[in-house]
């Protein structure tokens, strides 16, 4: 068969026609999909960064959705430390009653509300379950988070804190231990008779001491009248005749007189002494009679609160208070965390979005701008088309 040849303007036309209808369809998908890059052929390029950016943003939603539920088991955990902190303050109560109690009895309803208490502690801990994961019934448990979306990677790993009443060392009470201090008072010795005290026998009266003479009076001495001084002696003259005569002695000066004494007076006399009376004689002390001998008392038990054991319990219980302190606190950090991580996720993976959007969006404005302008080249080709179509036909009237 022969093929049908065309005129030059005519291929001209028919080229342009297929021209505009190629982007006539191009411009509709891209009006129908919001996309001018859909295929690696529209721009390999732009289709191939796009496509990475919207894989990583796909991750990062993965992980933003691992991270949420990851903060709701923690928000879980802690509502259940909470919950727990609120039974340990009551167990508190129940102590503070207990070491005021008054009877076995007593004790042993309290001790039955302390068991109570504990039951409840360990069906929060035990129910606090978000997804199958417990972050505080256990001490092996662990939650690994992912922050890239990345499969078998932990970017964190939260460890469970054990919050149950094992873990925070209570354990149940046996009833009436709070009433089980005996105190025994010792029997006392009985104690021997005592002997009668011998009475004293009285003393003998003492006689009379006479009365003293008085002494007599002595009479004054009279004064001796001074000696009269000696004149001296006067010399012996020397005997010329005399070979062995001797010197001359000198004169004796005279010797003084010795004062007279002066009279002393006469003694008063010493009066007499009155005689002491004589001591009446004292009477006998009768004799003490002898006691009757006391009889041993017998030991006593008396049932009384065991302080110590309150004691020791209340200490349990400030430190479960601070161990269930110290729990909320570190997984309330670790939950601070997860929310930074999730809004920056959030922030990242629009950024990415909008990145890869940038490279394969298509401007709807604009794509309808060239839709309008095409449709009109169409119509123009199609004109121009029939034109050309008509000068052939009308050199065919000639013949």
């Amino acid at each position: 068969m022969s093929s049908i040849n065309l005129s030059l303007a005519a291929r001209s036309n028919l080229l342009a026609l297929q021209t505009t209808q190629s982007l006539l369809q191009r411009t509709s998908n891209r009006l129908s999909t919001g996309l001018k890059v859909n295929k690696p052929i529209d721009d390999a390029a732009a289709y191939f960064a796009a496509q990475a950016l919207t894989n990583t943003a796909n991750s990062n939603i993965t992980a933003q959705t691992n991270i949420s539920q990851s903060a709701n088991t923690i928000e879980v955990a802690i509502s259940g430390i909470q919950s727990i902190t609120k039974l340990v303050q009551g167990i508190q109560g129940i102590l503070s009653s207990l070491a005021n109690a008054t009877s076995a009895s007593q004790s042993s309803a309290l001790v039955a509300s302390y068991n109570s208490y504990l039951t409840q502690i360990d069906n929060l801990a035990n129910g606090a379950n978000y997804q199958g994961v417990n972050l505080i019934n256990s001490a092996t448990n662990s939650l690994g988070v992912s922050f890239s979306g990345q499969p078998g990677v932990s970017d964190i790993t939260i460890s469970s804190i054990r919050s149950d009443s094992a873990g925070l060392t209570f354990s149940t009470i046996s009833a009436g231990l709070f009433f089980q201090v005996v105190t025994t008072i010792a029997s006392q010795d009985s104690r021997d008779s005592v002997a009668s005290i011998a009475s004293v026998a009285s003393t003998a009266s003492r006689a009379a001491v006479n009365a003293s003479p008085s002494l007599a009076s002595q009479d004054t001495v009279a004064s001796s009248a001074s000696i009269a001084s000696v004149g001296s002696q006067p010399s012996i003259a020397s005997n010329a005749t005399n070979a062995n005569s001797s010197p001359s002695q000198s004169s004796q000066p005279s010797v003084v007189s010795v004062q007279s004494q002066a009279s002393r007076n006469s003694a008063n006399a010493v009066n007499t002494a009155v005689s002491a009376p004589s001591v009446a004689s004292r009477a006998s002390i009768a004799s003490v009679g002898s006691s009757v001998s006391i009889q041993s008392i017998a030991g006593a038990t008396v049932a009384a609160v065991n302080v110590s054991l309150i004691t020791a319990v209340n200490t349990q219980v400030g430190n479960a208070l601070a161990q269930l302190t110290a729990a909320q606190a570190t997984l309330g950090s670790t939950n601070a965390i997860l929310a930074v991580r999730l809004e920056f996720s959030k922030s990242y993976v629009a950024t990415l979005q909008s990145g890869a959007a940038q490279l394969t969006t298509a401007d709807l404005n604009e794509e309808s701008a060239n839709l309008t302008s095409l449709q009109t080249a169409q119509s123009l080709g199609v004109v121009s088309l029939s034109i050309s179509n008509q000068a052939q036909q009308s050199l065919l009237r000639l013949f």
